[in-house]
């Protein structure tokens, strides 16, 4: 009888069924062995008022302040991210070979393909775009020659496109290209926010 109930409390008010009581009652609310009585659970939602906002992290790192080990929480999401990234943009899966070490070569130019797409996205573009707008960017970005020395910029623009040209100074959201341009985009080399405030500190 309880297992019953319970699973028509889920039925019939889903996520909501922690805020009900049923309790066997009669047409006069006397409490009987037959009819069931369904009524709020006020203590419940006073509980959860009382608690709402308020997150329990349990953690092994004792020397870590609350708002590191927030942070740390809080990022985890970027693992399954990773994961996705991988499966979407790289694709790490379906699998198709066979050989162990061309499984292991393939898998281990998804995981550095990552590791570089985080370290272009936190220590040079300070996290300020998604992982999905430097993908969609690296898949796109594309030119096509139309004389010896002169190209066709054939990339959509997107914004992303237009803030990199603005802080790297490259090119990349110009129609037209030369040969100077595609050598410069290809030489280009990324410095980190710390070489940059460096940098500005010596001078």
């Amino acid at each position: 009888m309880q297992l019953k109930t319970s699973a028509a409390k889920r039925s019939e008010y889903g996520d909501s069924a922690k805020y009900v009581t049923f309790t066997a009652a009669d047409s006069k609310g006397n409490a009987t062995g037959g009819k069931v009585k369904v009524s709020i659970n006020q203590s419940a939602i006073e509980e959860d008022r009382r608690l709402a906002g308020y997150n329990l992290l349990v953690t092994s790192e004792t020397k870590m302040n609350a708002a590191d080990i927030y942070k740390a929480y809080h990022n985890l999401w970027r693992i399954e991210e990773s994961f996705r990234i991988m499966k979407s943009y790289l694709d790490a899966r379906p699998v198709y070979l066979q050989k162990q070490e061309t499984i292991t070569g393939h898998f281990l130019i998804c995981y550095l393909s990552v590791t570089l797409l985080r370290l272009l996205q936190f220590k040079v573009l300070g996290d300020k775009y998604s992982s999905e707008e430097i993908m969609n960017f690296a898949h796109s970005f594309d030119v096509t020659r139309i004389s010896d020395r002169n190209y066709i910029n054939i990339a959509r623009k997107s914004e992303f496109i237009t803030k990199l040209s603005e802080m790297t100074g490259l090119p990349i959201d110009n129609l037209h290209l030369k040969e100077s341009d595609i050598k410069s985009i290809q030489n280009y080399r990324f410095k980190t926010k710390h070489q940059n405030n460096s940098k500005t500190a010596k001078k």
